[in-house]
């Protein structure tokens, strides 16, 4: 039977089945969020919130120890930590974030900003798109060199990589969302490219402060940016385009 064949239920039927869909993954995002403000709201009430204040990434190291050990516990947080990363964490709101996300609202229609004002839905690229893109420039970039990389330069090439394609896709990010986002992406990155033999919550932090920190490897955190930078744009306007 075709679909014009069909009949007026079962129109009604499929269009109520999508809209549930999408109104369960919007749920998700909001219960992940409301977890994530519990345990924030937890690490305040304990006294600890200041040292994830002054060292945002002790929230990775939290992240990769329950998942190496409470693994129930670690996929919990790592969801809600993802959930709660769309909405621009800061550390001088103690990392609460407002419920719902601007996306749940239809694009150009009015929604809450969780700071007491209207807002509009973004129509730019999603972080889960500039990631996809970044890793194939990373990889690009990582076979043009042609030479073998330790950890730490494959580390702070994948940073570059995901700042230069930022960068190209023009996504306004927050300093604090850049950061999660680039160590989430160089975890990934080590990972993908099996660099990492098992989860070792120490090492992963110290690779990614260096590759994030180190003067030595500023150069290419830099190279790799704009290889990102000249690959996205080349993509996307045309081999003929300026690239900078």
């Amino acid at each position: 039977m075709s679909l014009n064949d069909k009949t007026p239920d079962h129109h009604i039927a499929y269009g109520a089945a999508t809209e549930g869909v999408a109104a369960a993954s919007t749920s998700l995002g909001v219960i992940g969020r409301y977890l994530w403000n519990l345990q924030m709201r937890l690490l305040v009430s304990t006294g600890t919130m200041r040292l994830f204040r002054a060292h945002w990434w002790l929230f990775l190291v939290v992240g990769f120890l329950l998942l190496a050990f409470v693994m129930p516990v670690g996929v919990a947080f790592v969801i809600s930590a993802f959930c709660a990363g769309a909405m621009n964490p800061r550390a001088e709101d103690n990392f609460v974030v407002p419920l719902r996300h601007l996306d749940d609202a239809p694009i150009g229609e009015p929604a809450a900003t969780g700071h007491g004002e209207a807002g509009y839905a973004p129509r730019s690229d999603s972080l889960e798109d500039v990631r996809l893109a970044a890793a194939i420039h990373h990889v690009g970039y990582l076979t043009a060199i042609k030479r073998d990389l330790e950890d730490k330069e494959i580390a702070a090439a994948a940073l570059g990589a995901f700042d230069g394609t930022v960068q190209a896709l023009g996504l306004e990010l927050t300093d604090l969302d850049m950061l999660t986002n680039g160590a989430a992406f160089i975890f990934a990155q080590l990972t993908s490219l099996e660099r990492i033999d098992e989860v070792d919550p120490e090492w992963i932090a110290e690779v990614t402060d260096e590759a994030m920190t180190s003067s030595a490897l500023e150069a290419i955190r830099a190279e790799a940016g704009r290889f990102a930078y000249r690959m996205e744009g080349a993509m996307r306007d045309g081999p003929n385009q300026p690239t900078g």
